[in-house]
């Protein structure tokens, strides 16, 4: 209902606004001094029909906004004062159609309408502009100063009678003329407050938001001082109303819709953008349909001279305009996009275009590439972010146009079925901000994403399996070789301990044995015998040892303390084994062989002065040899060893070997 208000109005002041220059044209040239220092011609005619058509663009959008319906009241009583005023002069002094009085009404209704009530008006628009609201309650005090000034100069019409009013001669009373002094300076008040109001809006914003206010503060500055300008001028020539007087006031008339245009269309001011487009679409769709009918009428009508019947012309025309106008419609979408929109034309038209890509299945990589550039294109963004998260493994994240400084201003999730896959996010420039149409725009993505985000999540996912797979393979296939090479080491070791401890007692004894008849049965044979058998309880006692390895029966029999201690006397080590009274217990035999072997390969290399530690802490078994020399031991042997009972090496300390094992 508000709409179709709004446009009617705005129909109807087109039409008294070509009605008032048709009128005028009949008595005096329209580029005359008197039509354009007096009547404005053609700048007040451009001013009402730009205020009311913007208006009704705002009423379209927003309902109940006040500074639409307030320049919708602008442009349609200002139209009528101009063909109120128009039709006046040509009465009173071109002997137009119609009575002295009824020459002297039109006069009078279109000074009530005229140029003061526009002025008001125009500064309440400035007060709310651009979002509707006072900059605060004390601006109150503004509106009502407005209401006073045209109160005052209504009530001054009031005391003059219609029929005898004339326009440029007003024989006004005492009252009246009071009425008169208040009217235009109170008037004249309220434009410099709205204009200060402005100002004091223009440094509070941010943003987007300060442009908008810097253009509505341009146009307020122009209509206050230009009106300031004309009271004085007028007073200095005695009241009469010259063309150098009213010209600034009439130029920044037209100036205040085409400065809204400018922030409509550069900087978002109402949100009109899409209502904008359709109207531009409709208007050159009929303006093509009209005059490419109308003309191809008349080129085939001159073609055939006539010779045919009007209908086969008209249907052939027909044909051809709606052949045409398809390919037309698209060239005429893209313009009204590039007029609406500007740098953010055709956004879904890219976003189509991304989509079809999706189709190819890209990496994850190149799909977060493509995402990042299609998001900040779509809303002519300064850098864009497009993250993807997979699970157990590195986020992946990708920026256009290049890497990103920082975290992007505003993010949306990418989610699919219920489960966030990552995000998209924006920086904007400086001074422009995300519209609710362009977060719309930026969750459409968001969605038209998810699923490819899911399926790059699980390539992604796989192979990150497949990597730890192979490390896998390679750590086993290097636990292999290690335990190879550890079995080759083992029995190098052992053969040269055979050869070393046994073989070089047990080698002599069968040349010696042969010997023993030339000594007979003395008491030198008896020695011999006696040295031989000597030789052969040491080579049984290396191979006894050789064969219980790191592991000798007494561990078995005793426990880790016990076999521990016997070790570091059997070889004379002076190392130091403190056994925490929690410890002096038996444990599963793998731990036991476990400590036993990690202690015995550190003393080999180790100090004789290392100290071993065993002690339970909480539900591990804690051992500690200290003072090893840590390049000289076959750590990888200790690790791997630990490792098979579950336990887990310590080996930042260089001097200290530290293991725990649960037990």
């Amino acid at each position: 209902m508000y709409r179709r208000v709004a446009w009617v109005l705005a129909a109807l002041t087109v039409l008294f606004a070509g009605a008032d220059l048709w009128v005028t044209s009949l008595y005096r040239p329209l580029l005359s001094e008197e039509a354009v220092a007096v009547h404005g011609v053609p700048f007040v005619s451009v001013a009402v029909i730009g205020c009311a058509a913007m208006g009704a663009l705002i009423v379209a959008r927003w309902a109940r906004h006040p500074v639409g319906w307030l320049l919708c009241l602008v442009g349609f009583t200002s139209s009528i004062s101009l063909l109120a005023e128009a039709y006046s002069v040509w009465v009173v002094t071109a002997d137009g159609p119609g009575s002295r009085s009824l020459g002297g009404i039109a006069g009078w209704i279109a000074s009530l309408l005229g140029g003061q009530l526009s002025l008001a008006a125009l500064a309440i628009v400035f007060l709310v502009a651009p979002d509707g609201h006072l900059l605060s309650r004390r601006w109150r005090a503004a509106v009502l100063v407005c209401g006073v000034g045209y109160g005052a100069y209504a009530g001054m019409l009031l005391t003059l009678s219609p029929s005898e009013y004339d326009i440029d001669d007003h024989n006004l009373g005492p009252i009246g003329s009071l009425l008169s002094v208040v009217g235009l300076p109170f008037i004249a008040g309220g434009l410099v407050a709205a204009m200060v109001s402005t100002v004091l809006r223009l440094r509070r914003s941010q943003g987007e938001q300060r442009q908008q206010v810097r253009l509505i503060a341009v146009s307020a500055a122009l209509i206050a001082l230009s009106f300031v300008y004309l009271i004085v001028v007028q007073t200095i020539k005695g009241g009469q109303q010259t063309w150098l007087a009213t010209l600034p006031l009439y130029i920044s008339y037209p100036c205040l819709p085409l400065l809204l245009a400018i922030a409509v269309l550069r900087y978002r001011l109402f949100e009109l953008d899409l209502i904008i487009n359709r109207a531009v679409v409709l208007a050159l769709g009929t303006i093509f349909a009209g005059i490419g009918y109308a003309g191809l009428v008349l080129a085939v009508a001159g073609l055939v001279n006539l010779r045919t019947s009007g209908f086969w012309v008209s249907l052939l025309a027909t044909a051809l305009v709606a052949l045409a106008f398809q390919p037309l419609r698209r060239w005429v979408v893209r313009l009204a996009n590039r007029l609406a929109y500007g740098v953010r034309a055709l956004p879904y038209e890219a976003l189509s275009d991304f989509s079809r890509r999706l189709a190819e299945t890209p990496s994850p990589t190149s799909l977060l590439s493509g995402v990042a550039d299609a998001a900040g294109r779509a809303v002519s963004a300064q850098s864009s972010t497009a993250v993807l998260q997979v699970p157990g493994a590195d986020w992946i994240s990708k920026s256009w146009p290049g890497e990103s400084d920082g975290p992007p201003e505003w993010e949306v999730p990418v989610r699919h079925s219920g489960e966030t896959l990552g995000s998209i996010g924006v920086t904007m420039p400086k001074g422009r901000r995300l519209r609710p149409a362009d977060e719309q725009l930026l969750r459409d993505l968001a969605d038209q994403t998810a699923l490819a985000f899911r399926n790059a999540a699980m390539e992604s996912e796989l192979a990150a399996h497949v990597a730890a797979l192979d490390a896998t393979t390679g750590a086993l296939a290097e636990s292999r070789r290690r335990l190879v090479a550890a079995d080759d080491a083992t029995r190098q070791r052992l053969e040269s301990a055979i050869a070393r401890d046994v073989l070089s007692h047990l080698a002599p004894i069968p040349e010696r044995l042969s010997t023993l008849h030339v000594a007979g049965s003395g008491v030198a044979a008896a020695a011999e015998l006696e040295r031989l058998v000597t030789s052969a309880n040491t080579a049984l006692e290396s191979l006894r040892e050789l064969t219980h390895g790191v592991f000798p029966t007494q561990l078995a029999r005793s426990g880790l303390s016990r076999a521990l201690r016997s070790h570091l006397a059997r070889n004379g080590t002076v190392a130091v084994l403190q056994v925490e009274p929690a410890a002096d217990r038996r444990f599963p035999a793998g731990v036991e062989a476990a400590a036993y072997f990690c202690c015995v390969e550190a003393l080999r290399a180790g100090s004789t002065a290392a100290r071993i530690d065993l002690a339970i802490v909480e539900e591990d078994l804690v051992v500690r040899v200290h003072g090893v020399a840590r390049g000289a031991i076959d750590v990888q042997s200790i690790v791997d060893r630990i490792e098979a009972v579950g336990g887990t090496p310590y080996l930042d300390d260089p001097s200290l070997l530290s293991v725990s094992i649960p037990v």
